[in-house]
């Protein structure tokens, strides 16, 4: 079992848009911010629309000047196995192979529709291989404000405790009924 190294994790955010009309201004911005007035967690937020960009700032997320960014949240449409920017989509083998080992102590969360609907074998199997603390989401199709809400209750969660599993066992325990119907879910050695 791999143990956090503090309490204290900050959180690296990649967006996508959520709406083809660029008026529309629903993003998770907000909810960083409230994570930083709120519970003190600090944030770095990038919108993020290619592939192109995505790969850019995955590069930087992977210097050692971000180390302190322990989250790595991953905001986009998604659909099992992906998650889509704009046109283009990265799907988790991609993802996967291009960050070998490369996220000890890093915990990703897809905070996406059905990006983690795959078998818990395959998923095991890229947190070994990205060396992960830990990987969360969703296997369902999800409600933008109720997958927020519990996102932020996750978060919470995640700088009470070091140990991984006792965030999963208060997840369960004190928010059973959204983890359930969003169909949230965490995968660690």
């Amino acid at each position: 079992m791999k143990i956090a190294k503090e309490y204290q994790k900050d959180i690296y955010c990649l967006e996508g848009d959520w709406n083809s009309d660029l008026r529309n201004k629903m993003s998770v911005k907000s909810t960083l911010v409230y994570l930083n007035d709120c519970l003190n967690i600090k944030h770095i937020h990038r919108p993020c629309a290619t592939a192109e960009q995505f790969n850019y700032y995955m590069t930087e997320y992977n210097k050692k000047r971000y180390s302190k960014y322990s989250i790595l949240y991953l905001a986009f449409h998604g659909n099992p196995n992906e998650i889509f920017l704009g046109k283009d989509k990265i799907d988790l083998d991609l993802f996967e192979e291009t960050n070998l080992g490369l996220f000890k102590n890093k915990i990703i969360h897809f905070g996406s529709c059905s990006s983690l609907n795959i078998s818990k074998r395959r998923l095991k199997q890229f947190v070994k291989n990205t060396n992960a603390l830990c990987l969360s989401g969703y296997k369902t199709d999800i409600e933008f404000n109720k997958s927020t809400v519990l996102d932020i209750l996750y978060f919470e969660k995640l700088g009470c405790y070091k140990d991984i599993r006792c965030v999963e066992r208060d997840m369960n325990k004190e928010y059973r009924e959204l983890v359930k119907t969003l169909e949230f879910t965490m995968i660690y050695d």
